[in-house]
């Protein structure tokens, strides 16, 4: 199963669990296809698909100007979310191919387009918990930090037991300086499911903000023996060793993270950093200017790292040996 952008996780519905007895053959078909698609991380095709299971399943009323528009099949992607609230559902499975096409333009970074099928899901129907789990997500990624708690506080109170939720509020209320809270919640992720990774990893991240940075090891290497492939949890296990100044393993760390995701900027900086305090001048530098590379965000700290590489190596060529 793939996982969503970024720091939360996501939840790919089964077609088997969502299927409805009323729901057209051709657009179960497209469904499963669509699913097969994602599945593979063809997320092209499963765009594809899923678009053509909702144009099957549904259809839209648009008022234009007082005036009704003949109805016909919904487009999924000419579909504005102003014509969300008049979405009339010939079959509940559509808010399921919604959610489902949603997951894929996640992973493609289309941020805008998930938002809008999730929103057209929840008109749909407005009891399902993962629906604004994912538009959480997707809201997150937008930096809508308070629309994101929003739907998060929703899905936890539609599915109490629902761990991922839990486990991306924590990484909100991080984000928001609520510390407390956030260990609260993943807490509580963590004793609903004890094999999901991101609780452990987040839960890192909060101790190192507690500068407790034993225990966030502790948890960093629990999520990374539970799920090896998540570059971030290297990342921050790295971290943590590196304000321990254990620079060796930190840099073993940051390897492994930047080898499982060549564009995790801060993995690559910290790096750097690794490399200028063992006196690794130019290492630190092709790491500094990579960084700024991939997140030209970074040149205010990024630009100063590469100066002070540049004065440490220049200390160290007037130095003359005994």
């Amino acid at each position: 199963m793939r996982t969503r952008i970024g720091l939360f996780c996501i939840f790919f519905l089964s077609g088997a669990l969502l299927a409805q007895s009323q729901t057209p053959d051709l657009a179960l078909k497209y469904f499963e296809h669509g699913s097969k698609h994602y599945q593979q991380g063809d997320f092209d095709r499963a765009i594809e698909d899923f678009s053509k299971a909702i144009e099957i399943s549904s259809h839209l009323t648009v008022s234009n100007r007082g005036s009704k528009i003949e109805s016909g099949p919904a487009n999924g992607f000419a579909a504005s979310s102003d014509e969300a609230g008049e979405i009339r559902v010939i079959d509940p499975f559509t808010a399921q191919a919604l959610i489902s096409r949603s997951l894929a333009f996640l992973q493609k970074r289309d941020f805008d387009h998930a938002v809008a099928d999730l929103d057209r899901a929840i008109a749909i129907n407005p009891g399902i918990a993962e629906a604004y789990l994912d538009r959480g997500g997707a809201r997150y990624a937008q930096r809508d930090i308070q629309g994101a708690l929003t739907d998060l506080n929703k899905a936890i109170k539609l599915n109490s037991k629902l761990a991922a939720a839990y486990i991306n509020r924590g990484a909100v209320l991080i984000q928001m300086g609520n510390i407390d809270a956030a260990f609260a919640d993943l807490d509580k992720a963590i004793a609903l499911d004890r094999n999901e990774a991101k609780a452990y990893g987040h839960r890192g991240f909060a101790w190192m903000l507690r500068k407790d940075f034993a225990r966030a090891l502790t948890d960093f290497d629990t999520a990374i023996k539970l799920d090896s492939q998540l570059a971030w949890l290297f990342g921050g296990r790295g971290t943590a060793h590196l304000a321990r100044n254990e620079l060796e393993p930190a840099i073993a760390d940051f390897n492994r993270a930047v080898q499982l995701n060549p564009d995790l900027d801060s993995a690559v900086k910290n790096r750097g950093v690794a490399f200028l305090l063992l006196g690794k001048e130019i290492e630190a530098v092709r790491d500094f200017e990579r960084a700024l590379a991939i997140n030209p965000d970074l040149k205010g700290e990024v630009s100063s790292l590469i100066e002070a590489a540049h004065n440490s190596a220049g200390k160290r060529a007037t130095i003359s040996p005994n």
